[in-house]
């Protein structure tokens, strides 16, 4: 995920001296309404989750202030042996996956090596597959007695040898060094095609080899996007809470975010007090972590490209080009062909590792299910409404921070990305807290109003970066056109700024629906069993050892996400050819960035 604010940048001077700035947000008053709303929708469960870690009852039962939540979970090891754990699966598949994202990156931008054309696009594809695809898929591939590598290994050596575990340490760290290399190489493959080549020309005609070039002059110019990079990628894998639940659970390997849900799941009575105080505790260190990407590059320049002589031309590798080819057929082969190829044949299964003819019984007998049914028309309303919420908002947000100068603008900022440093375990534990405490908002608890909130508050800050750029190439002429024409401050937004931006706005909204269909963390604190999600559903089923029918659901699932992307590509064309290519097309993949911003950076 990036952060919401990258790339906003102040108004124009020169419109400012023609005009004063138009729109809905421009005044205070303008801009209060929307901080509220933001301000409920983002900080408020944070400050309930402080609240209730001070309260010695669970949440809506009478309680009096206390310690002891804090007391006990802060003196106990595991905490901190958990923690530790978090640590070094977030740094060592950092280290892992920043390693491959520059392999791949440098293979792409700067040589010729063959079947690089097709690395952009897989990883788009990894990056937009939820981690839940990864969880599973390789919880099958990499099962130690039945899974396909396995299997495959023992028949052809005739041993009865284990090859990969995916219950392991290794099995987290491959599949974060998965998820972490394609987000780390879309926001370096910008900036590596931005170097330019006469930089690495001087340093050839001074004497030093290619392989000093790269290390001496491409990398130490790069240094500030790969530093912004793998403290991005260091937050995440903090907050990751699938792969560990799936993977590391059955191998007794807890981490921070599946501590504090076993503090509520396997705990009687539910330990909400103890779940809040290590929830407040991670929050500190991924905000302190961002508060270090802030100072780390806020002042940083990113100057890359220069002017007179500007080239980027490849290297010839030579023979060497063989060898890149491999290595991107290896990573293709984990990320994408083998994790979609057990999980195919996995669902055909009568179950999972048994023998018999492939059949699609699994696929008939869930769609004969009541409660898979349920599932996927829930899944299928969240991720469509909650879209289109998320990117609404999302607009309003990235409209309001364009037109609005005081430090109202900078409130608005901070509360928009604070959802991105808040995992998911402990964002969905705060609204638990939220609408539980508060009497009005009681009633809603497990209803799916309550858990399409929680993937809206989750999903905007990638909306927030799908809508921004098309928002940015808007000129205020045409705004202050509608404005001279009478139109008031709503109608100039629906009427001009929406259509002119429709491209991004609904390729943005897919997006956001892909991701909040793959949501785990936030359904499995606050869905209920009449209104089941997918991802929930999933869970439980290969928890409860269906694991082939488990797969199957996913598998329709995906099935589903490709029409949609069928869809979603063929509106996107028509309303390209409606609109004009002059006024805004889907937002520009993340190798079109010179480098991520930091968070609330300006």
């Amino acid at each position: 995920m990036t952060e919401p604010s990258a790339g906003l940048t102040r108004p124009d001077p020169a419109t400012r001296t023609r005009m004063p700035s138009t729109g809905p947000f421009t005044t205070a008053r303008g801009m209060l309404p929307l901080i509220a709303v933001c301000v409920f929708l983002f900080a408020v469960p944070i400050a309930m989750l402080a609240v209730g870690a001070f309260r010695n009852a669970p949440p809506g039962l009478p309680a009096q202030w206390s310690v002891d939540a804090f007391v006990r979970t802060y003196t106990d090891p595991v905490s901190y042996s958990t923690l530790l754990n978090s640590v070094l699966l977030s740094g060592g598949g950092t280290l892992l996956a920043t390693v491959v994202a520059l392999a791949l990156t440098f293979l792409v931008a700067r040589t010729n090596t063959p079947m690089r054309g097709l690395v952009t696009p897989a990883m788009v594809l990894v990056v937009a597959l939820p981690p839940l695809f990864y969880a599973i898929s390789w919880g099958m591939l990499g099962n130690s007695r039945i899974g396909l590598l396995n299997t495959t290994w023992r028949d052809l050596t005739g041993t009865e040898g284990v090859l990969f575990d995916a219950n392991s340490w290794g099995g987290l760290f491959l599949v974060a060094m998965i998820k972490g290399a394609a987000f780390a190489y879309l926001l370096l493959l910008g900036p590596f095609r931005a170097v330019d080549r006469s930089l690495e020309e001087a340093a050839q005609v001074s004497g030093a080899g290619r392989l000093r070039t790269l290390l001496g002059i491409d990398l130490v110019v790069l240094a500030p996007a790969i530093t912004g990079v793998v403290i991005l990628n260091f937050v995440i894998g903090l907050e990751s809470f699938d792969v560990p639940l799936f993977l590391g659970t059955p191998a007794g390997i807890a981490v921070f975010s599946t501590q504090i849900y076993g503090q509520i799941t396997n705990s009687t009575p539910a330990d909400y007090g103890g779940a809040s105080a290590l929830s407040l505790l991670l929050v500190l260190v991924v905000l302190a972590l961002v508060a270090l990407q802030w100072k780390v590059l806020g002042r940083r320049s990113y100057t890359t490209v220069s002017g007179r002589g500007y080239r980027t031309e490849v290297w010839d590798i030579g023979a060497w080009r063989w060898l890149g080819s491999v290595f991107v057929v290896g990573y293709l082969l984990l990320a994408i062909v083998l994790p979609m190829l057990q999980l195919v044949l996995g669902s055909l299964q009568p179950f999972f590792g048994g023998a018999g003819a492939y059949s699609p019984a699994n696929y008939e007998a869930l769609f004969e299910d009541r409660q898979t049914v349920t599932a996927l028309r829930t899944t299928l309303l969240v991720a469509l409404v909650g879209g289109l919420l998320a990117m609404a908002l999302a607009l309003l947000i990235v409209y309001a921070m364009a037109h609005h100068e005081s430090r109202l603008r900078r409130v608005l900022e901070l509360l928009t990305w604070l959802p991105w440093a808040v995992p998911g375990v402990v964002l969905s534990l705060g609204m638990a807290w939220t609408y539980v405490s508060i009497p009005g908002l009681r009633a809603l608890y497990g209803s799916v109003v309550v858990v399409l909130t929680g993937l809206v508050v989750a999903a905007v800050p990638i909306a927030t970066r799908a809508v921004q750029p098309a928002v940015a190439q808007i000129t205020r002429e045409l705004e202050e056109a509608s404005r001279v024409s009478g139109a008031a401050p709503m109608r100039m937004l629906v009427g001009i700024v929406l259509p002119l931006i429709m491209p991004s706005f609904v390729a943005g909204w897919f997006v956001v629906a892909i991701v909040i269909s793959g949501n785990l963390a936030i359904p499995i604190m606050l869905s209920s069993a009449q209104n089941p999600t997918v991802p929930l559903l999933v869970y439980e089923l290969y928890t409860q050892g269906q694991t082939s029918r488990a797969a199957a659901l996913f598998v329709i699932v995906l099935g589903a996400l490709l029409a949609g992307l069928v869809v979603m590509g063929g509106l996107s064309r028509l309303l390209r050819r409606r609109i004009g290519p002059a006024t805004g097309g889907p937002p520009p993949l993340p190798t079109e960035a010179a480098t991520p911003e930091p968070v609330g950076a300006r």
